[in-house]
């Protein structure tokens, strides 16, 4: 009995030393920032899913609503990750959970160039899924843990540039592969260089004072057992994310990852398949156009960061979200000209890469509402409804590019981002 009772205490006075720890050393900061981006941009650079998909329509003879079904199994690929992978990033480190959803990514993704039917494609995007959501939450969760309040949203919008310049990288491989003329199987098997990036986050990669402080406390009571358990005590689980106290955050967060998820697929699947059906471009143009827009975001994410830091997260959101919203317009009047209109159509390009930076403000606000027990969980379970919503919202979009225009279907999604702003007032007003 006493020497559970020391236990205990011990215990308790690291958990309390943690607890007061919370700020970390600018080096630690740094290397950690440093290598949450790289697995988040390596993540983005082996989707090379999208700029595959228009020459793996030609040679299999996908249509549109297949397509859009491929990109509905991976949506629902990343809700089920969601509900399972930050639980393990929660309980048991979230260098863990990173490495984890990395090697899911890129492996699975990589297999894609090995495809030869819509059979095999969809269980490997839904595997895929897993790192391509859950990376964004745990490293995302991380970040807010280890970098001060008053450039949290700075640091958080320098990471999030990880994905648009994975997505420009990737877009310049795949333009240079496609003017030495390799196929779009061999390029998506490239994806597999990514994987090593699980190395530095498993070897290198510490977890922060706050993490180790809740994992002492919640070692601590699985000691204790259940019967010496307070029910109103923070656990780790879904189930802890509906508590009174948090449930409206969580609503909030998995209602502004739906429609955040219902753009940002949407743009992904429908803008390339635009470039090609409507603008009828060749597989290298298409690459250089990807390459401008992302090229773009690189700078967009960041300064959306700065942006949210400086004047609050809702009015940031609200500046990209509009910005998003007039890049598409331009993209659909540039496609219903009667003569090609290549000045509307790259200016709508570099406004929508602009606009996407609103993804730099919605991780941060996202994965501050949660407390520190919960955050991996909360913030990857409302990333995974934005996916589980996609199910539905990418066979929406694939109905609209097929009966309409794949640039109607990207008009569409931006709708949703539009929405992100206004839900967050409204809700914050109900009472949950």
């Amino acid at each position: 009995m006493d020497l559970t009772q020391n236990m205990d205490d011990a215990d308790r006075t690291r958990a309390s030393v943690a607890s007061r720890e919370q700020g970390h050393s600018t080096r630690y900061v740094l290397t950690s920032f440093i290598i949450v981006t790289l697995g988040w941009c390596l993540v983005n650079f082996s989707n090379t899913f999208q700029l595959a998909v228009p020459g793996m329509m030609e040679e299999m003879k996908y249509s549109s609503t297949e397509i859009g079904m491929v990109a509905s199994v991976f949506s629902f690929g990343g809700f089920f990750s969601a509900l399972w992978l930050p639980l393990v990033a929660d309980r048991h480190g979230r260098k863990i959970g990173m490495a984890l959803s990395v090697a899911l990514a890129v492996i699975f993704n990589s297999m894609v160039g090995l495809t030869h039917s819509i059979a095999a494609l969809l269980p490997l995007r839904f595997i895929s899924a897993h790192g391509q959501t859950c990376q964004w939450g745990i490293g995302a969760s991380h970040l807010s843990e280890v970098v001060p309040a008053r450039t949290r949203g700075t640091y958080l919008g320098l990471m999030q540039a990880g994905t648009p310049l994975g997505f420009f990288l990737c877009s310049a491989l795949f333009t240079v592969m496609m003017t030495m003329h390799y196929s779009w199987r061999t390029f998506s098997m490239t994806a597999i260089v990514a994987v090593v990036i699980c190395l530095p986050i498993l070897f290198v990669l510490q977890e922060s004072n706050q993490w180790k402080a809740a994992h002492a406390e919640a070692e601590r009571l699985k000691r204790l057992g259940p019967q010496a358990r307070d029910p109103n005590q923070k656990t780790v689980s879904i189930r802890e994310l509906f508590k009174p106290a948090y449930r409206k955050n969580t609503l909030i967060a998995m209602t502004l990852h739906a429609l955040g998820a219902f753009w940002s697929w949407g743009n992904l699947t429908w803008f390339l398949v635009s470039l090609s059906q409507d603008f009828h471009m060749d597989a290298v143009t298409r690459g250089k156009m990807n390459m401008l827009l992302w090229g773009v975001a690189v700078f967009s994410y960041a300064l959306a960061g700065r942006v949210a830091d400086l004047v609050g997260r809702r009015r940031a959101m609200l500046i990209f979200a509009l910005m998003v919203m007039t890049g598409a317009i331009l993209l659909f009047v540039a496609s219903h000209s009667s003569t090609a209109n290549v000045g509307l159509l790259y200016a709508a390009t570099m406004v929508i890469g602009v606009g996407v930076g609103v993804h730099s403000v919605l991780i941060a606000y996202s994965s501050e509402i949660f407390p520190t027990h919960v955050r991996a969980t909360g913030t990857s379970v409302a990333i995974g409804v934005g996916r589980l919503t996609a199910v539905f919202s990418m066979m929406a979009l694939g109905l609209i590019a097929n009966f309409y225009t794949p640039t109607t279907a990207e008009l569409a999604a931006a709708v949703g981002c539009l929405l992100m702003v206004p839900t967050i007032y409204i809700l914050s007003l109900i009472h949950i």
